[in-house]
C-alpha cells in the first residue's frame, strides 16, 4: 500500500474547516512505519503537507529545516526509548508514537505562518493557530495512514477537535510544557490522557487500565 492513497477526509474529519491532503504524504514501497523513520521521507512528507495546508488556509507557511531535523531526531530517540517489549501493546504504541511526534514538533515549532490564514473560518483552529493546527493534522495524517496499513483500523476523532477552547488550552499549555501536546493528541483520538505524564507510554497504559 502506498501512503496517501486513501480518502482521509471521509474517515476522520468532523470539522468542516479541516482540509488535510492525503496526497501530500509521498508514496513509499516500504511500510509506512519504516518510511516515517527515515529523515528524507519525513522531510518530504512534512514539506508537502505544510505546502498543501498553506494553500488551503490562504497563508504562507515556512519551514525551518534545522528545527524540523532536530524534532525528527528527538522523536526517533523517544520512540526507541519508550517502545514496549510486550507485543500486545504494539497497536497502542503506534498511536502513542503520533503523540510523541506532536510533542517534538511543538517543542521547537519548525513552522512559521507569514500572515493570517485568510481562507480559514475566522473562528476555527486553523485561523487561531495555523502552525499548531498544521503540525497536529500532519501527525494525525501519518497516524491514520499507519493504523490503516498495519491494523486495518479507521481513525475517529473526538468531537473536542471542534471546540476552539481546547485549542486555546493546547497552545497556552504547550508553550509552557511541550509534553501537553502528547495529551492533546491522545484526547483527539478519544483517550483520557494521564495529564501528569502525558508523554510517558507506561503512564498511558496504566491510565487506560484504571478507566477499564
Amino acid at each position: 500500500m502506498q501512503a496517501g492513497s486513501r480518502n482521509f477526509t471521509e474517515d476522520m474529519c468532523p470539522m468542516s474547516e479541516i482540509r488535510p491532503n492525503p496526497a501530500s504524504l509521498p508514496p513509499t514501497n516500504e511500510p509506512l512505519r519504516i518510511a516515517v523513520r527515515r529523515l528524507r521521507w519525513f522531510k518530504v512528507a512534512f514539506q508537502g503537507f505544510v505546502d498543501a495546508t498553506g494553500r488551503d488556509l490562504g497563508c504562507t507557511l515556512e519551514i525551518d529545516d534545522v528545527k524540523l531535523a532536530a524534532a525528527f531526531m528527538r522523536w526517533l530517540t523517544s520512540i526507541e526509548i519508550q517502545k514496549p517489549a510486550d507485543k500486545s501493546q504494539r497497536k497502542d504504541f503506534f498511536e502513542f508514537a503520533a503523540a510523541l511526534m506532536l510533542r517534538e514538533l511543538t517543542a521547537d515549532m519548525p513552522v512559521k505562518a507569514r500572515g493570517p490564514a485568510t481562507l480559514a473560518d475566522p473562528g476555527s483552529a486553523a485561523a487561531f493557530w495555523p502552525e499548531g493546527y498544521c503540525c497536529t493534522m500532519f501527525c494525525l495524517s501519518v497516524h491514520t495512514a499507519a493504523m490503516e496499513q498495519e491494523f486495518h483500523a479507521h481513525t475517529t476523532l473526538d468531537p473536542a477537535i471542534d471546540d476552539l477552547r481546547h485549542w486555546w488550552s493546547f497552545r497556552e499549555n504547550t508553550l509552557q510544557d511541550a509534553s501537553f501536546s502528547s495529551g492533546f493528541l491522545q484526547m483527539l483520538l478519544g483517550h483520557q490522557p494521564n495529564w501528569m505524564m502525558p508523554d510517558v507510554f507506561r503512564a498511558r497504559i496504566q491510565s487506560d487500565l484504571t478507566v477499564q
